[in-house]
């Protein structure tokens, strides 16, 4: 066989390889900025490891803060992320598409414990519908802001889902209602089904970052 055909052969191989390959799949989605004490990632297919700062976080995986630990987390978009001690964090589908925002999707959970989200392009200029936060009671949809979520869990000392907003607004809704929290508001949602309780923000339970982490 001719040598240089053969090695055609090979490079068009190589570019299929490049161009079938699915959207999303390639590189990290997060960068981790800034971390205290112990923090495990686990990707979508069970590996596990340890953060650090200047460690990537990829589709897939499930961030977990032991006690006495948090973590930050700059998104490829510049969404802002921050858990506390305690929390268990799900990257379910993150794209940004800086060529075309409406290609662009953030669907992230909150499984336990709380975070602080400050939004980044996706929210921003994508389409509305693609950006999603789930929590144990409600979703979370945005358009230009920042806010915390506090899931209570077993925790006696406050209820359900805290939602706080700092600035801007969210739309939560669970399978009860639909309603615009806008800043200076906070949210009680006690379960999926339960109305929610708007309050001023000062009484509802925010999430604070330490020095550290701020």
């Amino acid at each position: 066989m001719n040598p240089f055909r053969a090695i055609a052969s090979c490079l068009c191989l190589v570019l299929l390889l490049f161009t079938s390959a699915p959207a999303g799949a390639a590189g990290p989605v997060a960068t981790v900025t800034a971390l205290v004490g112990s923090v495990a990632i686990e990707s979508a297919g069970g590996a596990k490891r340890l953060a650090a700062v200047g460690g990537a976080v990829e589709n897939g995986d499930t961030v977990e803060t032991a006690a006495g630990s948090e973590i930050v987390m700059i998104f490829t978009d510049h969404q802002r992320v921050y858990l506390k001690p305690g929390t268990i964090f799900r990257v379910d589908d993150f794209n940004y598409a800086a060529a075309d925002a409406s290609q662009s999707r953030s669907f992230l959970s909150l499984v336990k414990g709380g975070l602080r989200m400050l939004d980044g392009l996706v929210a921003s200029e994508g389409k509305g519908q693609n950006y999603k936060l789930k929590t144990p009671t409600s979703t979370i949809g945005i358009r230009g802001t920042e806010y915390s979520v506090t899931d209570c869990g077993d925790d006696t000392a406050c209820q359900g889902d805290q939602i706080v907003v700092f600035a801007g607004e969210i739309i939560v809704t669970n399978e009860h209602e639909k309603r615009v929290v806008r800043a200076g508001e906070g949210v009680i949602v006690l379960s999926p089904i339960a109305p929610f309780r708007v309050l001023p923000a000062g009484r509802v339970t925010p999430v604070v970052p330490s020095a550290a982490c701020r």
